[in-house]
């Protein structure tokens, strides 16, 4: 089991404390989320983590004290018997007369809201969702190593992929044996998201059309699941020879992701879908080309669907329709959804250290999804892969 340093944490703790100390906006911050309590504390417990703009971090655990006390390198860990001790608890901490406090306001339920509220009734909230999130968006030396571990586990999915797929079998069947071989080798299983009612476990295995389905979700990939309750992703269909076969699977570990997606058939496809395919890595290399740190992650996205548009695909380039989605990437890291999305119109600025999913892919209504997702490492030149399988089409005898 991997244990966050002590050095992660406190180097992540005095980021968000000198962008608390910048914006002063806030005399501290409360969290409550899973992923921000991982990040920061080490820990998943159930706990407040107090971070005042000064000082070190406090963390009140009511479940379970020994676990959050064994996990996480936090010095201030205290039981939490009863929520109606914490105003007495920040006082005896010397934070008793906060005033103004930052919250998860992107993720925090309403009724966890309202007791903090009661809890303490003359105390001003306000939104520390982007701090937090900013402070995520660069990553360590030793998350970026998380990260590739993850990657590696993605390679390994994509072999056991050629060793067992044939015609006849269901997706189904398919993502038991791949599921199998991610878990031999450390995958955590569950994907965390940040998007409320972002629910996935491994990602996306599409064959055939049901790579062109559309779906509730916010991406160029659908699928029609394996019923209503969740519908998205891999079904019951068969994979037949000459349709594109889309693994689109998290690696996971230690809290960590790593976001790939490669293609494979059973015969050769057919050649427009070849083609789309040489196109994707095209556009892929075009944001590469231009993936650097001061650039708009908007003209990222700009750039990447112009070169869509002069392959010839503006009209099915991350789906098609009503389903085409407006970004080609996405921030991972303890969340798959995380800052900057390569997107329509953001100006966020990239910045080295970031750890991105490029993901250029091209639907064919009807008949199936080709293209590519790699997670690469921004840095002060050129962009560095963490996936390591090889991205070309992968054709099956």
């Amino acid at each position: 089991m991997e244990l966050t340093p002590r050095s992660e944490l406190e180097s992540r703790i005095g980021r968000l404390q000198a962008k608390l100390d910048a914006v002063g906006d806030a005399e501290a911050v409360f969290m409550f989320q899973a992923a921000d309590m991982f990040y920061f504390a080490g820990t998943v417990q159930d706990a407040w983590l107090v971070v005042p703009r000064e000082g070190p971090p406090l963390m009140l655990v009511r479940r379970s004290l020994e676990r959050a006390r064994a996990e996480s390198a936090l010095e201030h860990i205290l039981p939490l018997a009863n929520p109606r001790e914490i105003p007495k608890l920040l006082a005896g901490y010397g934070l008793g007369g906060l005033k103004r406090v930052g919250l998860e306001f992107d993720v925090l339920p309403v009724q966890q809201y309202a007791r903090v509220g009661r809890l303490f009734p003359t105390m001003q909230f306000v939104d520390a969702s982007q701090l937090i999130r900013e402070v995520r968006m660069t990553k360590s030396a030793y998350e970026v190593n998380c990260i590739r571990r993850a990657a590696q586990i993605q390679d390994r999915m994509a072999a056991r992929l050629r060793e067992v797929l044939k015609p006849g079998m269901t997706e189904l069947e398919l993502a038991a044996e791949i599921e199998a071989e991610a878990r031999r080798h450390g995958h955590q299983g569950f994907i965390r998201a940040r998007r409320f009612n972002l629910e996935c476990f491994f990602g996306h295995l599409l064959s055939g059309e049901n790579g062109a389905v559309p779906s509730w979700m916010d991406s160029p990939t659908g699928g029609t699941g394996l019923s209503p309750a969740f519908s998205t992703g891999l079904g019951t269909r068969r994979i037949q020879r000459g349709e594109p076969v889309m693994l689109d699977y998290a690696g996971a570990v230690d809290g960590y992701y790593s976001d790939q997606a490669r293609v494979f058939s059973l015969g050769p496809l057919p050649e427009d879908m070849v083609k789309a395919h040489a196109a994707c890595i095209s556009i892929l290399e075009e944001v590469l080309g231009c993936l650097r740190p001061g650039i708009h992650a908007g003209e990222v996205f700009a750039r990447a669907q112009s070169a869509a548009g002069r392959l010839g695909y503006a009209d099915r380039f991350m789906n098609a329709g009503p389903a085409q989605v407006a970004f080609v990437g996405h921030g991972v890291g303890v969340e798959l959804d995380e800052i900057p999305y390569l997107a329509a119109g953001s100006d966020l600025r990239i910045e080295a250290g970031m750890v991105l999913a490029v993901e250029p892919k091209i639907v064919f209504p009807g008949r199936g999804i080709v293209g590519v997702e790699d997670t690469v490492l921004v840095t002060t030149g050129e962009p560095e892969f963490l996936t390591i399988t090889p991205r070309e089409l992968v054709t099956l005898y």
